[in-house]
């Protein structure tokens, strides 16, 4: 039997392996990066929820303490940590685990409280890191 040389040696087909092989692992070693950042993310979002949530139950707790002063006819400006606004209104904050601040802001005409507004926003000031110009165009 007569034996035909192969068009391809054994040094081709070792330098495809390789490459396969180095490829394969580039693929795993980014989906490894990927999963860990991931996995960073959702405990960010997971503690930056729960802050929330326990920040809201404890403002819906204080809700109900001016509602049933005025029905008890009593005046919301003698209540702790509520404050009377310039316009009528009256305020109060939670403050939350993650350095924001749920700031809730009420209406007690009527004999009821009045949710105006319900935000929770950072309790700290925001600093611009960059003093540079725009560029205005040609």
């Amino acid at each position: 039997m007569k034996q035909y040389p192969s068009r391809m040696g054994v040094g081709a087909s070792s330098i495809l392996l390789i490459l396969v092989v180095v490829s394969l692992t580039l693929f795993a070693s980014l989906a490894l990066i990927q999963a860990r950042s991931d996995a960073a993310l959702t405990e960010k979002t997971y503690v930056s929820t729960a802050a929330y949530y326990d920040a809201d139950a404890r403002a819906q707790y204080m809700l109900a303490a001016p509602d049933d002063a005025l029905q008890n006819g009593q005046v919301l400006d003698s209540m702790d940590g509520i404050a009377l606004q310039p316009d009528g209104s009256y305020v109060f904050s939670v403050g939350s685990s993650d350095g924001h601040t749920l700031r809730v802001s009420l209406d007690a005409s009527g004999g009821r409280c009045n949710i105006l507004s319900y935000r929770y926003e950072s309790a700290t000031e925001w600093v611009s890191q960059s003093t540079g110009t725009l560029w205005q165009g040609d």
